[in-house]
């Protein structure tokens, strides 16, 4: 297998690993420390978004890298990424409804679902950078 492919493989799930990082260490601490709850959470709907639309983009390239280059289970191990970056995408509209109307239990949810998505990703990401380094 070409160093290259392998490299820009590696390279996509590191920036996937990169943004779940600096998002759960560096901005999601510090944004509830730093703003009152009213800008924290206009902070918040701004940057999820394109949180989960960069780790979408991110996971399309591995995608397509895995589809031209790499065997079907690595195909499939990226769509299920993709898929996950799609799902965490498409219910940030949905959780913010329900903080807005005050349903907790349901805005819990969601937001869970939306954790459960980073580390589904996350997972992914670690798993392929050292499987693909035993290619």
């Amino acid at each position: 297998m070409n160093t290259l492919i392998i490299s820009l493989l590696i390279l996509c799930y590191a920036l996937a690993l990169g943004i779940i990082f600096a998002q759960v260490l560096l901005t999601a601490p510090v944004v509830f420390k730093v703003l009152d709850e009213q800008n924290a959470s206009k902070f918040l709907r701004k940057i999820f978004p394109r949180y989960y639309l960069l780790l979408l983009l991110i996971t399309l390239l591995a995608l397509l890298i895995s589809y031209l280059f790499f065997q079907k289970f690595d195909i499939y191990v990226a769509l299920i990424a993709v898929s996950f970056s799609l799902l965490g995408y498409l219910i940030i509209p949905f959780t913010n409804i329900a903080r807005d109307r005050g349903w907790q239990n349901l805005f819990k949810w969601f937001h869970n679902l939306s954790v459960f998505n980073t580390i589904v990703i996350m997972v992914i990401a670690i798993i392929q950078i050292f499987r693909v380094t035993t290619l």
